[in-house]
């Protein structure tokens, strides 16, 4: 079968075959909309999303595929360059069964067919040694990212082409894909640059992140600023940093509920509402925990008790239900110092990639 009979759109360049398990179109998000009612939205993961997009030469805030667990097969209609960052999902073009690792890219041809089998076991080439190695060692990583040269092209909406889900709108008709949708790729002056591997030292995650490892079960250690409701909960705030916790299966884009012993301490229910972050922790009046992520609202009630620092928020992102997590107290200084690293440490992944053929 040729391009031309699989395309009936040249721009297309993905045809739904399974959809997945959560599978939407998402970008950086819709920032300083919070009095509209409307919370940022985009990528849980936004490392993982800008490293997808710099593998294929887009800009690193462009829309790409989020892909959730399990799932997709996409038929590709036309040739393209693809970039894949985040957790291994067990990405395999057919025919041939050719894998496709996170941190690299890869040039697929028009009949090709690209399948996400699930969480790599361990047995992969990204196996145990890697923070996303797969579920059998924890911390397999929960959500796979996937640009296109160009960029995924749906509308842009509100200055955003990422799925708001519980609104209804944005990416391709404000819903995860189906069976039969079609995806168009964005103009590009080069859709199948030549492939190129990221640093493997910060493929995944930043190298920041990957500790806590060596527990059993392992837990994902998340750094921590002090929340408004810090100086009136010093004991749940202690009680926090105490505990590993469990991500409840109850979890979503909007937030991680926590599963552990509840926090000490009075927690109201009926605070002013107030604004909002990605990463802030809130606690119902139960002292059950819940992690704040980019589908959250933009203001609420409940008492904010800490903050994971902006360093720290892919991780957040790549924590399945199941996952254990514990956290650590760190001054606001220590934030900033994790977060210039952070970027540094981008940087000079992307300068390196730069250099490749």
């Amino acid at each position: 079968m040729t391009a031309s009979q699989l395309a009936a759109n040249p721009a297309d360049v993905f045809e739904v075959i399974e959809p997945g398990l959560q599978t939407t179109v998402q970008d950086i998000g819709r920032t300083g909309l919070g009095a509209m009612g409307l919370g940022p939205g985009g990528a849980a993961d936004p490392w993982a999303l800008a490293v997808a997009n710099v593998l294929v030469g887009n800009a690193a805030d462009s829309a790409a595929i989020e892909i959730t667990l399990l799932g997709p097969a996409l038929r590709v209609l036309r040739a393209v360059t693809v970039g894949l960052a985040g957790a291994d999902l067990g990405a395999v073009v057919e025919p041939g069964g050719r894998r496709i690792g996170p941190g690299t890219s890869a040039r697929l041809a028009a009949g090709d067919v690209l399948r996400f089998g699930g969480a790599d076991d361990g047995s992969g080439p990204n196996g145990t040694g890697d923070a996303h190695g797969g579920h059998a060692t924890g911390l397999a990583g929960f959500r796979a990212y996937l640009a296109i040269a160009g960029g995924v092209d749906v509308p842009l909406v509100l200055g955003s082409r990422s799925t708001a889900l519980g609104a209804g709108f944005g990416g391709l008709n404000g819903r995860a894909l189906r069976t039969g949708d079609r995806l168009a790729g964005g103009a590009s002056p080069n859709p199948t640059p030549a492939p190129r591997v990221w640093t493997t030292r910060t493929r995944a995650i930043p190298s920041a992140l990957r500790s806590g490892l060596g527990e059993h079960p392992p837990a994902a250690i998340l750094r921590i600023a002090a929340g408004p409701w810090a100086e009136r909960a010093r004991a749940g705030l202690a009680s926090l940093a105490d505990q590993a916790w469990t991500i409840s299966l109850t979890s979503n884009r909007v937030g991680l509920r926590l599963d552990g012993d509840p926090l000490p301490g009075e927690f109201p229910a009926d605070l002013p509402s107030h604004g909002l972050v990605t990463g802030a922790i809130q606690v119902p009046p139960a002292g059950q925990p819940l992690i704040l992520l980019p589908d959250r609202q933009p203001t609420g009630g409940y008492a904010v008790i800490s903050v994971v620092i902006t360093a720290d928020r892919p991780l957040l992102g790549q924590l399945a239900p199941g996952d254990r997590v514990a956290f650590t107290l760190t001054s606001r200084d220590e934030a900033a110092v994790a977060l210039r690293q952070q970027h540094a440490e981008f940087e000079a992944a992307l300068a390196s990639i730069g250099r490749q053929p």
